[in-house]
């Protein structure tokens, strides 16, 4: 069981309005230690015609039933470094919850589980896999609706930056020098450590 950080469950970092176009990644979920899933992330086309899709697998056993199973995918189209659409099927115990953001003139229209929102045009999703990302306004792609968190970047311990959230969503998300994203750590509802070790 996972707090929605993890269900939201997302990069060279520059300033919004630089594009960053960081390649595809794969990680390995751990909960306690034990892996309980994977979350991955591909890119195609290129800054004029992005594409990302992300896939989130969870499954939790305890004496050999599954007591948690989630399906999250989500899948972003990008042109010139602005959000064009996203949609968000997010499947927990067999509940769904979908929402989608389209762009409309100078804004974002977000319709989800808890009706329309208008967002600002240069807004971004927490999908985690570009960080320059934080550098916006930040929707939860679970809901289409905006996060109310401001990221606090700092350098990660082994090199590289690091980015945390606290409130809606806690988390720290890592990327490398390069920018590529490489680890995510956040809690589980039951205060369970959950860690994302990078396979690929």
């Amino acid at each position: 069981m996972l707090r929605r950080a993890l269900l939201a469950l997302p990069g060279i970092l520059l300033p919004a309005g630089a594009f960053a176009a960081p390649g595809p990644v794969r990680f390995r979920v751990l909960r306690e230690g034990r892996e309980i899933g994977t979350h991955q992330v591909r890119l195609s086309g290129n800054a004029a015609k992005l594409s990302v899709q992300t896939e989130i697998a969870l499954q939790v056993k305890l004496a050999g039933f599954t007591v948690f199973r989630l399906r999250h995918d989500i899948a972003e189209e990008w042109a010139n470094d602005r959000l064009q659409r996203l949609t968000s099927r997010h499947d927990r115990n067999g509940t769904v919850t979908e929402a989608r953001v389209v762009a409309e003139g100078n804004a974002l229209v977000a319709q989800g589980p808890e009706g329309e929102a208008r967002l600002p045009a240069n807004a971004a999703p927490l999908t985690w896999w570009n960080g320059a990302n934080f550098a916006r306004p930040l929707i939860r792609p679970l809901t289409g609706k905006p996060l109310a968190a401001t990221p606090i970047r700092s350098a990660a311990p082994n090199g590289g930056i690091q980015f945390t959230l606290n409130g809606a969503v806690d988390a720290v998300a890592r990327y490398d020098a390069e920018g590529r994203w490489v680890a995510l750590a956040t809690k589980g509802e039951d205060g369970s450590a959950v860690t994302y070790e990078l396979i690929g």
